[in-house]
């Protein structure tokens, strides 16, 4: 099977994910390339944290049997309901039989479109609001949107005492609430108290709202299949009709289990009647045969394609054949200490304390404690190793900006039993925040079983030696690979892919946890080579010069002594993207990054930089190469502008010396690097170097040239000069060449317009130097020349 060892940019999903900002999806794209390089036909793929239906829809594609499971039952709901949505038209009946049934008299839908009546305070024509805007501190609605038919203008206005009055006839704690409360926590419960707390999070009118429609939905469709479709619609309510929306179906989740200073409070029947209209557009993978309970694999031909269940990594363990899954592929969920707690209330809400009864452990656990997450991952990891083929992969995504998720992450594989095979990571940024801060990013981590037993217990002492002495070995190591300062991530993803290479990592999951948590461990002498490293070894702390004016200078990471054995990274990148252009077919980032695997893959706006100077987008992500940089066209262009600086020079009264030709008695010394000199009474005045790629390092870093009293130039095509902006601020060591050396630049167009003006003195050069020169400059719209 291949090994997929580089990074895989993600298409955009356009599938249904309920809860998306809770649940992110994985991207298709990669999956299938993950199920397409590990797995055979027939073969199982598994996701055991399942977060949307992607890994199952890809899987079926690929003519694979997908299973997806959770321990916590709404995923398994959104799941279920994204993969299997009902008939449209099923749908739109059971809708209307549960709007048009009866409340206080009239239909469901009029008794809770009447909970948010108000008036239009332009017109005074009665009308219904979308939604209230509550001030936390006066506990009270201040603001109501709505559309007035008469006016035909939505409007957003005061309250008004009439809208309180309505409110206030809500029974705050009647039937409905009580009902809840027993349904989720009776008295006799623990977490009774915290029950109500959490019901709390919605204001009465939207708690006596969302509590009817579960009744009328269990009580109409007690034995129908629609009624997981209708729980589903009712989920999301709960999460967008909840107190802690800052704004309507506030797409961001909330940081903290209480409400923001003003909050939205949505009518909840429109609310349900949008998501209804969005369930109505949701597809079924064709010919699935979904399951909801795992049967015999052994007989292909009544076997499902897909199964989709509620239920823990070790009951998979105890229902799976041994060996039986080929590939798990999985996103681990995140401790979010917000979204577990109101998982509990949602599944309590909406089936019941027996279907929120897994989720009460995660309830004591209020923070991101991250050696309790490394044990319970482990544990579930290993109850996951016994199912797995093999010569079967665990590939394990995560996105998070804390640098303990991917320790915790790795540490718990290397302890349940699996080693790591190969690790891409993406930062979602490369602008610093400090040296020892994370900006984030997306790890893919692939793991195979262990080949080697459990290794006994370390000596605490030694162990330590050998993780300091790698992990500062490491950081070298990524440093001169890629050739360029970096931010943390690169150094901290290094480090530990080096050390799990080196068995230290399997090493220190051995120690007794009593003791020590194996994550802080590692964590200490980690952190403690790198301050060596930066103290008194080969490290330095490498000042961010582009930081904005009046902020603190941010740092990166770079080698005291850099050797520059390869070129750096953006230029290899540049170069690589060229090439791919210059071979005539559609590329795209995709085909840019398996040049560059594992550590050295490079930042995404780097690589669409370097698209976008030399190539034409002919279809979303699918670039060609420019028909004026076909590299026949630029070195004529090339020769060109060193012909137009050979003239210039000598109508300005320079001698001239020509690195190719070898024209002129002049000794350029160190400039010998350079393709034009113009010079006088023996020394250099100006060096040139024309060239038509936005590769600046060889001469600036590399051979560091320096010109003293001289002026040096870049000469380059216009089309370079955005990209050569992008590279100076992605690096503060060319910014500081540029400064040192005295270098400049020239586009090619000004210097062709200079080599046309008849009469010219010294000083007229300098009004087209830089890459926004005065003769661009908006002032400058009369001629210069």
């Amino acid at each position: 099977m291949e090994r997929i060892n580089h990074f895989i940019p993600g298409g955009e999903t356009h599938l249904p994910v309920p809860l998306s900002r809770y649940l992110r999806p994985l991207p298709a794209n990669v999956l299938a390339a993950y199920i397409a390089s590990t797995t055979e036909a027939g073969e199982i793929v598994l996701d055991p944290f399942c977060q949307s239906g992607v890994v199952v829809r890809e899987a079926l594609k690929a003519g694979r049997i997908a299973i997806a499971a959770n321990f916590n039952p709404l995923p398994v709901l959104a799941v279920r309901g994204t993969l299997d949505p009902p008939d449209p038209r099923e749908l739109d009946a059971a809708t209307a039989r549960l709007g048009q049934a009866p409340k206080m008299g009239v239909p469901l839908r009029d008794h809770l479109e009447q909970l948010y009546r108000t008036s239009c305070a332009h017109c005074g024509e009665e009308v219904t609001a979308e939604y209230f805007v509550w001030d936390r501190e006066e506990g009270a609605p201040i603001e109501k949107h709505y559309h007035c038919p008469r006016c035909a203008a939505s409007h957003t206005d005061a309250v008004e005492g009439a809208d309180l009055d309505r409110l206030a006839g809500i029974e705050e704690k009647g039937f409905h609430y009580w009902y809840l409360v027993d349904r989720i926590a009776p008295p006799e419960d623990e977490h009774h108290a915290l029950a109500q707390r959490l019901l709390a999070l919605y204001t009465p009118r939207n708690l006596y709202a969302l509590a009817n429609l579960l009744i009328k939905i269990e009580t109409l469709f007690a034995d129908s299949p629609l009624q997981g479709a209708l729980r589903l619609l009712l989920l999301r309510c709960l999460d967008a009709c909840s107190s802690l929306n800052a704004s309507p179906w506030d797409p961001s989740p909330p940081p903290r289990l209480r409400p923001p200073p003003r909050f939205v409070e949505l009518n909840v029947w429109q609310a349900f009647e949008r998501s209804y209209q969005e369930m109505r557009r949701w597809t079924r993978p064709a010919k699935l045969r979904l399951a909801r309970t795992l049967p015999s694999l052994d007989d292909a031909s009544t076997a499902p394609e897909a199964v989709v269940i509620r239920e823990t990594a070790r009951g998979l363990a105890s229902a799976l054949p041994e060996g039986a899954v080929k590939l798990i592929l999985a996103a681990p969920p995140s401790p979010d200490h917000v979204f577990w707690t109101l998982s509990y209330l949602w599944s309590g809400w909406l089936f019941g304390r027996k279907g929120a009864a897994l989720l009460k452990p995660l309830l004591r656990r209020r923070a991101a404690r991250w050696p309790w997450y490394l044990t319970a991952l482990r544990s579930t990891l290993r109850s996951l190793g016994q199912v797995l083929d093999p010569q079967g992969r665990l590939v394990l995504f995560l996105q998070s900006q804390v640098p303990a998720a991917s320790e915790a992450l790795i540490l718990a594989a290397e302890g349940a039993g699996f080693e790591l095979e190969s690790l891409v990571y993406q930062p979602v940024s490369a602008a610093p925040k400090g040296l020892f801060r994370s900006v984030g990013g997306e790890s893919r981590l692939t793991f195979v079983r262990a080949k080697e037993p459990p290794p006994p217990a370390p000596d605490p002492e030694a162990l330590a030696a050998a993780l300091q002495e790698e992990a500062l070995r490491a950081a070298v190591e990524v440093l001169e690979a890629r050739s360029e300062p970096l931010i943390f991530d690169w150094l901290h993803q290094a480090i530990y892919q080096h050390l799990s290479e080196a068995g230290l990592l399997r090493q220190a999951t051995a120690m007794k946890e009593e003791d020590v948590s194996p994550l802080d461990f590692v964590r200490k002498h980690v952190d403690a080579a790198l301050q060596r490293g930066l103290e008194e070894g080969p490290l330095v702390g490498l000042d961010e010069v582009s930081a904005a004016e009046g902020e603190p200078l941010h740092r990166l990471w770079w080698l005291r002594e850099p050797r520059y054995a390869v070129e750096p990274l953006g230029d290899r990148v540049e170069r690589a993207v060229y090439e791919l252009l210059e071979s005539g077919l559609p590329r795209g980032p995709s085909a840019v990054y398996p040049r560059f695997p594992g550590l050295l893959t490079p930042e995404a706006d780097l690589v669409e930089a370097c698209l976008a100077s030399y190539g034409q987008e002919i279809l979303p992500g699918q670039w060609r190469l420019r028909p004026e940089d076909r590299r026949a066209w630029r070195e004529r262009e090339r020769a060109e502008m060193i012909a137009h600086l050979i003239e210039l020079g000598e109508r300005l009264g320079y001698g001239i010396w020509l690195r190719e030709g070898e024209r002129g008695e002049f000794d350029p010394g160190p400039l010998g690097e350079v393709d034009v000199i113009w010079h006088e009474g023996g020394k250099a005045a100006h060096a040139f170097v024309v060239q038509w790629t936005a590769v600046l390092s060889p001469l600036l870093l590399i051979k560091g040239i320096c010109l003293g009293e001289a002026r040096g130039t870049f000469v380059l095509p216009e089309a370079r000069a955005d990209l050569v902006r992008f590279k100076l601020r992605r690096s503060s060591l060319l910014q500081r060449a540029l400064a040192e050396g005295n270098w400049g630049f020239i586009k090619y167009r000004h210097l062709r317009r200079l080599a046309q003006v008849p009469e010219l003195d010294r000083h007229d050069l300098k009004k087209i130097v830089g890459l926004e020169p005065i003769i661009e400059k908006p002032e400058a719209q009369i001629p210069l020349f």
